[in-house]
């Protein structure tokens, strides 16, 4: 198999990952496609475009394959060199541009392969990235660990609601001892917020609905709780019914930007600093 990194003259990204490559003895070719590389690529984008992401600032490079698999991102193509497929889940694609780099999620991964991670982790922050990372209450021993080594910048914890709805939001539950410690852990980080979107769910009598401003209020109240504090940055965000890709809820109409308000107001009793999101 013939490794090819498909770069662009200038892609501090695809420096990084050409030298992750060369100082770990990995052989490559490399196809500059604001160079010689342009016509390959043109034809390897026709081929494998739902592959490939695009979005209305262009194709995120660099992109890596080698005969059997597509990666693309710097993040995403260093964890597969170090690691394979088993740290899905934790490292996906990076919206942010510049020495700050997202698309990291905590609770999202195989915690059996936290060493992987934490070597993804120092090579990223080795070669000048920034760190942002979510956690949702998951994996604390994840977390313990790379905000004890230091490598994570920037920290949003994603509190879904009050612990005994985790399951009808998520598909999964949390114990509060466990969200409780990922909030506390998280006050550690350098740099750290908290938000919450305010989404529809599943009640016992199998009706839909928002969550309500009262469990917005538990949420903010478990916050200051778990975190000693009433003034941690706090995100109320809205839920598209459109785009999340989840059926049940497609027939649901967005929450009214009025409606908004009381959720702030109820929140800001335990998080003086909640914010709705614009």
């Amino acid at each position: 198999m013939v490794n090819t990194i498909f770069s662009a003259t200038g892609c501090a990204r695809c420096n990084i990952t050409k030298k992750y490559m060369r100082d770990n003895g990995i052989d490559y070719q490399e196809l500059d496609i604001k160079a010689d590389g342009k016509d390959a690529f043109s034809q390897f984008y026709r081929e494998n475009r739902s592959d490939i992401f695009r979005d209305k600032d262009g194709v995120e490079f660099p992109v890596f394959t080698n005969g059997e698999v597509i990666r693309q991102g710097v993040s995403v193509v260093i964890g597969y060199l170090i690691a394979g497929d088993s740290l899905k889940g934790f490292i996906g694609r990076s919206a942010l541009h510049g020495e700050w780099l997202d698309g990291i999620d905590i609770s999202g991964g195989d915690p059996a392969h936290t060493e992987a991670l934490v070597k993804v982790f120092e090579r990223l922050k080795e070669s000048g990235l920034k760190i942002q990372a979510v956690t949702s209450g998951g994996n604390n021993e994840v977390l313990a660990t790379v905000l004890q080594k230091g490598l994570v910048d920037r920290l949003i914890v994603d509190v879904k609601g009050p612990t005994e709805l985790y399951s009808s939001l998520t598909g999964s539950q949390v114990a509060e001892d466990d969200l409780a410690r990922s909030i506390k852990l998280a006050a550690t980080a350098p740099e750290c917020s908290f938000i919450t979107t305010i989404a529809p769910v599943s009640r016992s009598d199998d009706t839909i609905e928002y969550l309500s401003p009262e469990e917005i209020a538990a949420t903010a109240q478990l916050i200051e709780k778990a975190s000693g504090s009433k003034k941690n940055p706090y995100t109320l965000c809205p839920f598209d019914p459109k785009t999340c890709g989840d059926e049940r809820f497609s027939s649901l109409e967005p929450l009214p930007a009025s409606a908004f308000f009381k959720y702030r107001t109820a929140a800001r009793r335990y998080q003086v600093m909640t914010e709705i999101k614009k």
